[in-house]
């Protein structure tokens, strides 16, 4: 043992020369560091009275009137470039709650619930270039966690696929969520570039702290095409509402209760599930173009299985949630109007070719061993009936997601007014959380009120997105106000309209770069609508005011 020890210790030393006699001189190597401290606190105005449970931090409730974030962000950027032909990019975030997670006396002795935080990392990527020299020249790859944004309009990019959305904060307008990804791009001649990716995990998004609301609500209307079968669901949880009273007018409890529990699946990791995306673009009399593929999946989930179980008396409603399978294809073109004083304008355009997606309901309370498939038939009436089958058949399901090929469009353009203004303006077919073809009821204006007709509207929606920008003191002052309106629409398929009610988002700020890299900032994000609507619904949050402050370094 010692003779083999002294063997290797003797040795050390040329096994060390070893390598730097063979290594060729080492490429200058450029380091680039920046960062940002950030400070959020905003206070939620007017939510949803009924709390929902939240994991982490336990202090973080949906108050109806409460401070809703009280965060803390440090995030640092570092570039490495050896040479002209290697670049590494690491993108990390620390997040600090501003909220403790005490639940019993053992979590007040740990800190890590007496200070929760998390870490998000939003890039770690190499970059190679000119991969393959004189062979295939101005071919790049690269490999790592990424973005890979797609489109020229601005913030709503129906082709932009590949990263799915972060959608828990509405002041980030959703945000692309960071994966790990191959993409190797092209230049063979001129203007002309040519993307290629591939995505082998899919990251679902990140749905807002209110998005239960849309799923564990039992008195909500069903998310389902078919607007027969939706009302027959509908009849059948009256039993689970609660009754006036007929002298006091006060609200009884129901004799029965429902309760609805949903679970996600995500897809399995597998080549089948892997996503792939092309992309070209080139210019044409000065104008930019570009044509993309995306085949994947999309990022928020939708209901596919219901299984009730319990008794009749306290039923509990399991529902199992799907990521729809996509096909999408897009085009896009932007540029500049000098006839018009150099305004800029953007078309992007996308067909999507949905998977089908269908809710299978199942009786577990009547036969708990056997749970009994079930199916909703139109009768003479009109009405649609349950019928139960026998045990292993299967009927014919609602869908909530038919394979009917749907567009989603964004049409904007923008112009400066000398350097103090600055207009932007969009038509919007298509919100960033909206998925499929034909109509869907909306919540009732009365959570319980299932024998109130709701209103039905196109899923696929249209809207006014504008703002405007103000800049005063020497561009150290900006206020800032952004707004969208929802519009009426028409089903393309029925074409049928709305039943529209009024509804939208007002998001006014006040910016002051107090000093070189440091602002401070005041505003609001207003939602407007009763809870039928698209932005006055519980799900999508609730107004808040805030004040934020960063220096960026």
């Amino acid at each position: 043992m010692r003779r083999g020890l002294l063997s290797v210790t003797r040795s050390l030393p040329l096994l060390l020369a070893l390598p730097l006699s063979v290594q060729p001189a080492r490429a200058d190597v450029d380091l680039k560091f920046s960062g940002s401290i950030s400070s959020d606190m905003r206070f939620r105005i007017q939510g949803q009275e009924r709390a929902l449970p939240t994991p982490t931090p336990s202090q973080w409730t949906l108050l109806k009137n409460g401070f809703s974030r009280n965060e803390n962000r440090i995030r640092a950027q570092l570039g490495i470039k050896l040479g002209q032909k290697i670049r590494g990019v690491a993108d990390a975030e620390l997040m600090l709650y501003g909220f403790s997670d005490l639940r019993d006396i053992d979590s007040a002795t740990l800190r890590d619930r007496v200070d929760p935080y998390y870490l998000e990392v939003h890039a770690a990527y190499i970059d190679v270039y000119n991969l393959f020299g004189d062979v295939i020249p101005r071919f790049d790859l690269r490999l790592g966690r990424q973005t890979v944004p797609w489109g020229a309009a601005d913030k709503f990019n129906p082709i932009s696929n590949l990263n799915t959305l972060d959608l828990s904060d509405p002041l980030l307008f959703g945000r692309a969520l960071a994966n790990n990804m191959i993409r190797a791009d092209w230049n063979p001649v001129g203007d002309l570039q040519i993307t290629a990716v591939l995505v082998p995990v899919f990251r679902p998004a990140q749905l807002p702290r209110t998005a239960p609301f849309a799923l564990l609500d039992p008195l909500r209307p069903a998310p389902v095409l078919d607007q027969g079968v939706r009302a027959a669901l509908d009849n059948e949880r009256a039993v689970y509402v609660p009754v006036k009273d007929p002298v006091t007018g006060v609200l009884l409890p129901a004799g029965r209760t429902l309760t609805v529990e949903a679970d996600v699946l995500a897809p399995e990791v597998s080549a089948a599930n892997m996503q792939v995306g092309g992309h070209v673009t080139w210019k044409l009399l000065g104008q930019d173009m570009g044509l993309s593929y995306y085949h994947g999946r999309f990022g928020i989930p939708v209901p596919a299985w219901s299984v009730s179980t319990g008794t009749l008396d306290q039923n509990v409603t399991l529902t199992q949630l799907v990521y729809p399978r996509m096909d999408v294809a897009g085009v896009e073109m932007a540029g500049s109007i000098e006839r018009l004083g150099g305004m800029g304008y953007w078309i992007e355009a996308a067909v999507f070719f949905p998977g089908e997606v269908q809710l299978g309901l199942y009786d577990a309370i009547t036969s708990p061993t056997a749970p009994r498939a079930m199916e909703y038939l139109p009768a003479a009436d009109g009405r649609y009936y349950r019928n139960t089958l026998p045990v292993g058949a299967q009927g014919q399901r609602p869908l909530v997601i038919d394979r009917t090929p749907f567009p989603k469009a964004t049409i904007g353009a923008d112009y400066a007014f000398g350097g103090h203004v600055y207009v932007n303006i969009q038509y919007v077919h298509g919100f960033i959380d909206e998925f499929g073809g034909g109509r869907v009821a909306r919540p009732r204006k009365d959570s319980i009120d299932v024998a109130a007709q709701p209103r039905v509207e196109a899923r696929v929606g249209d809207y006014v997105v504008a703002g405007l920008d103000l800049k005063l003191l020497n561009e150290r002052l900006l206020l800032r106000l952004f707004g969208v309106i929802k519009l009426p629409s028409v089903d393309l398929q029925t074409r049928l309209w709305d039943d529209w009610a009024p509804t939208g988002v007002l998001f006014p700020q006040i910016i002051w770069n107090v000093f070189d890299g440091t602002e401070l900032m005041v505003g609001s994000f207003v939602m407007l609508g009763d809870r039928s609507t698209k932005f006055g619904d519980p799900a999508a949050g609730a107004t808040e005011v805030f004040v934020r402050g960063k220096v960026s370094f």
